[in-house]
């Protein structure tokens, strides 16, 4: 298992560079298509967090091991909604103890991207704006929860 909880460290002490992310990474242009999202594996553990472009989708799955998901969810859904008390940056913010291991039933309930190997997929309606000529399938919020739990963990 290439995932594993925590990999790519933090904004300031960054750790794995895996499928060439960097946790607090900036993306810009048209091929961005998320903000400051969560990455989690399956077992609902944080990975890391950061702006996804298209580009690193696409490298994430076509590097992922079989069996394996890479789960993104939204800023609000993998950091806002763990808030108790902010910070002047998000990195001082205090926040509740499972904000690193949410569980596998909110990642699934929040998923927004679900890569696979060899599988890029918008979850429900999820469409990032301002985007042309991106093609991802949709799964629907309750397939997407069903292939996460039939992961083994």
């Amino acid at each position: 298992m290439q995932l594993t909880k925590g990999m790519y460290g933090s904004e300031f002490r960054r750790q794995s560079d895996l499928f060439g992310l960097r946790c607090g990474q900036m993306r810009s242009g048209t091929g961005k298509l998320t903000h400051n999202s969560g990455w989690y594996s399956a077992a609902g553990e944080k990975l890391g967090f950061g702006d996804l472009s298209k580009d690193d989708l696409l490298r994430v799955s076509a590097e992922l091991d079989d069996g394996e998901l890479f789960i993104v969810l939204g800023e609000q859904d993998s950091f806002w909604n763990f808030v108790t008390r902010p910070g002047i940056i998000g990195s001082q913010a205090q926040t509740k103890p499972d904000v690193e291991a949410p569980g596998r039933e909110y990642v699934a309930a929040k998923c927004m991207i679900l890569v696979q190997k060899g599988q890029v997929h918008f979850v429900n309606d999820y469409e990032p704006t301002g985007r042309t000529g991106l093609h991802f399938p949709h799964l629907s919020q309750e397939d997407a929860q069903r292939i996460i739990a039939s992961v083994a963990s």
